[in-house]
């Protein structure tokens, strides 16, 4: 009996062993698996989830440096500004002295006396006109003025003459009331200080003239002259001129001037008038100018 109660007892022991072993295994695995299942929830704060924060690895990539620059990029080193050519203006060089009157024109090459007369290129080689008084039609140099009461004053055209040489014109009056016509070389465009061989037709109040040689547009003293006489198609003027002096002859043979020292590597012809105090007219033409 004893030996059937001790089985028992075993039976009962080993049972209960399994029972227990079965309930741990249940509740290790129940754990385990609540462990795997269950997440933590991120903790809120003031009722607002936190962020999720994701990660992205970025990869930037170096270009290769190259020798050429794609089309529309600057370059690190600018380069140097091209300057616009901007075309020049080719000055028209001036008529000629001789070829200028023919031609209807008073070449630039002509000077206004005083200087502060205004002149404006015509864009030909040319001065428009009139300069002052003076225009030029038919081959003539015309002149043509008046003014009322006022004082003495001088106003002529310049043109420049080589060293030596001769230069020759003709000249008519028209009218001559209260102003002498005025016509020299001299060693530089001033008919007031520059040394200068001057030659004058007189206000005589008659169609009769002479042409006297003056000392100075001042001083005015007649140092020699012709007789009156009649015009005709005009008086006939040439200058000579050295390095050193210069003379006047008109009318070939009706008058010789005495030689004045003009010392000037460049001699300046002049023709212009001098009104006398008062009112004044004067007309007349310079024509056939001729340069040798």
């Amino acid at each position: 009996m004893s030996d059937r109660k001790s089985a028992r007892i075993d039976s009962a022991i080993i049972a209960a062993l399994i029972g227990v072993c079965g309930t741990i295994t249940v509740t290790i695995i129940t754990l385990f698996a609540n462990r795997i299942q269950v997440s933590p929830t991120p903790t809120s704060v003031s009722g607002f989830a936190s962020p999720t924060v994701s990660f992205t690895e970025t990869v930037t990539s170096s270009p290769a440096p190259t020798d050429t620059v794609p089309p529309g990029e600057s370059t690190s080193t600018p380069a140097p500004a091209t300057e616009t050519p901007t075309p020049s203006i080719t000055p028209v060089p001036p008529v000629p002295l001789g070829a200028d009157w023919p031609a209807g024109c008073i070449s630039t090459l002509w000077k206004p006396y005083p200087s502060i007369v205004p002149t404006i290129p015509r864009g030909d080689g040319c001065w428009q006109e009139p300069v002052h008084v003076f225009s030029a039609e038919s081959g003539d140099l015309d002149f043509l003025t008046e003014r009322g009461n006022g004082g003495t004053e001088i106003y002529g055209l310049f043109a420049p003459l080589p060293e030596s040489g001769s230069v020759s014109f003709r000249v008519r009056v028209e009218e001559l009331n209260n102003v002498d016509l005025l016509m020299g070389v001299y060693a530089a465009p001033d008919v007031i200080n520059a040394a200068g061989l001057l030659m004058v037709i007189p206000d005589e109040k008659s169609n009769r003239l002479s042409i006297l040689q003056k000392d100075d547009v001042l001083s005015y003293n007649t140092l020699q002259g012709t007789e009156r006489m009649d015009q005709e198609d005009g008086f006939s003027i040439t200058f000579n001129f050295t390095p050193n002096s210069a003379s006047g002859t008109v009318n070939p043979g009706l008058l010789v001037t005495n030689p004045v020292s003009v010392v000037s590597p460049q001699k300046w012809l002049f023709l212009g008038y001098k009104g006398l105090p008062g009112a004044y007219r004067i007309e007349g033409r310079f024509f056939a100018l001729n340069l040798n």
